[in-house]
C-alpha cells in the first residue's frame, strides 16, 4: 500500500513540475518578445498633419462621386415616369417636406377633407 501512495506521488511531482516548467518557458518567451521590440519613433506633426489633409481631400472627392451617382439614379428615377407619376411625386415630396417643418395643411383642405 505504501508503495501505491509513493507511485501517485512520484506522478503527482511529475504533473507539477511539468506544469511549473511550461509557465516558466511561456514567462520567458513573453518577456524575450518585449525586450526586441525597438520603441517607434514618433512623425513629426508637420507629416502627420499633411496626412491628415490628404486623406480628408481623399475622402471629400468619393464623397461627391457618390452623390453624383445617388444623384444620376434619382434623375434616371424621375425620368422614366408618366407625366402623371411625377406630379405626384411632386405633391407628395412637397407634403412630406412641410410635415417635416411641422407644418399643417391649410385650414380649408383640413376643414373640408372627406
Amino acid at each position: 500500500m505504501i508503495i501505491f501512495v509513493d507511485n501517485t506521488f512520484k506522478k503527482n511531482r511529475m504533473k507539477f513540475l511539468k506544469y511549473i516548467l511550461f509557465l516558466l518557458v511561456l514567462i520567458s518567451s513573453v518577456e524575450s518578445i518585449a525586450q526586441e521590440a525597438a520603441p517607434k519613433k514618433s512623425e513629426s506633426p508637420a507629416t502627420t498633419r499633411a496626412k491628415r489633409k490628404k486623406a480628408k481631400q481623399k475622402w471629400k472627392e468619393q464623397r461627391k462621386i457618390e452623390m453624383e451617382q445617388k444623384k444620376a439614379v434619382k434623375q434616371h428615377h424621375k425620368r422614366i415616369q408618366t407625366k402623371e407619376t411625377r406630379k405626384r411625386m411632386k405633391r407628395e415630396r412637397r407634403k412630406s417636406d412641410n410635415l417635416r417643418k411641422n407644418k399643417k395643411e391649410f385650414f380649408l383642405i383640413r376643414w373640408f377633407r372627406k
